[in-house]
Parts: C-alpha cells; sequence; structure tokens
C-alpha cells in the first residue's frame, strides 16, 4: 500500500486555494489600479478644460484693456499644462499597463514564477517609484508655471478686480495639483505596502 502522507495531501488543497484566492486579489487588484488611473485621468482632464477656459476668457478680456496686453504669456501658460497633462496621463497609463504585465507573471503557477517573482516585483516597485517622482516632478513644473504666469499677469493687469481673478485660478490650480500629489503618494505607498507585505 502507497504511503501517501497527510500533509502533503493538503499542502495541494491549500495551494490550489492559496492560488484561487490570489486569482481574486489580483482582478480586485487590477480593477483598483485602474479605477484610480481613470479618475487621475479625469481629473487632469479636467485641469486641461479648466485652462483652455481660463486662457480663452483672458484673452477676452485683454482686449478691453486699456493698454494693449501681451497674450503669448497666456498660450505659454495653456501649453505648459496641457504638456504636464498629457505627460502625466502617459505616466499613468505606463504605471496600468505595467500593472497589468506584472499581474499577469503574478498569474503564472510554475516553479519558475517563484523564482523570478523576487526580481519582477523589485523592478516594478522601482519603475512605480520612478514614475511617481516623474509625474511629481511634472507637477512642480505645472505649479511653478502657474505661479509665473499668474505673477506676469498680474504685473500686466496691476491691482483689481481682474487680480484677484488670477489669484482664485491660481489657488484652485495649486489645490489641483497637490491633490494630484496626494493621489499618487498615496497610490505608491499602498503599492509599496502591498508589494513588502
Amino acid at each position: 500500500m502507497p504511503n501517501t502522507s497527510k500533509s502533503s495531501k493538503t499542502t495541494r488543497v491549500n495551494g490550489a486555494a492559496a492560488a484561487e484566492t490570489a486569482d481574486d486579489f489580483t482582478s480586485y487588484y487590477l480593477n483598483s489600479v485602474n479605477r484610480v488611473a481613470e479618475l487621475q485621468k479625469s481629473s487632469l482632464d479636467a485641469v486641461a478644460q479648466q485652462t483652455t477656459e481660463f486662457v480663452a476668457a483672458w484673452k477676452k478680456a485683454a482686449g478691453y484693456f486699456p493698454v494693449p496686453t501681451p497674450t503669448f504669456f497666456f498660450d505659454i501658460f495653456g501649453q505648459a499644462v496641457q504638456t504636464a497633462v498629457e505627460t502625466q496621463k502617459s505616466a499613468i497609463d505606463l504605471v496600468v499597463e505595467q500593472n497589468e504585465a506584472v499581474t499577469e507573471i503574478a498569474n503564472q503557477r510554475a516553479e519558475a514564477y517563484s523564482k523570478i517573482v523576487g526580481t519582477a516585483t523589485a523592478a516594478f516597485q522601482t519603475t512605480v517609484t520612478r514614475s511617481v517622482e516623474a509625474q511629481n516632478k511634472v507637477l512642480e513644473f505645472a505649479a511653478a508655471q502657474t505661479k509665473a504666469v499668474s505673477e506676469a499677469t498680474k504685473k500686466q493687469i496691476g491691482n483689481g478686480p481682474a487680480a484677484v481673478i488670477v489669484d482664485t485660478f491660481a489657488r484652485g490650480a495649486e489645490t489641483v495639483i497637490e491633490a494630484q500629489k496626494s493621489v499618487l503618494n498615496t497610490a505608491a505607498k499602498s503599492f509599496s505596502a502591498a508589494v513588502g507585505a
């Protein structure tokens, strides 16, 4: 009679249950990453739309000033924000694609997976960290551009109701940028915690 140990049967059953549970959490994780990515991209689209409307309003308003106002400041500002938004959206898409690639690797149940998971996770974690750093730099650049354009605009138009509008826009843009940084940092910390666990 073959000697079948009870512990090897338990290991196989637990291994199958663990794999099934891993599949469930993998699906949940990918859906969560996609939702966060869509949320970030939607907020970036809102920033781009707001900037376009702001630039158009100021160009129109500039025609009413008694002194000719150079509108190229508005064009530069609009282009800088649009470039920052497109760069961030590309970085977000890259993170989503890399998440999908790594989770596809994680779904493999072969012995090779156990050998490569450490390396793949470390590489992906490095990529996510660098991507978040790059996105934060883009956000800092956008904040600096917003501040520079606001200050230049206020110098052109002086103090008054228009300056209040410029300040309001600058604060709104700063708030959106800080919120975006917070979302990025939270997502990166969550990922690091999940990978480190």
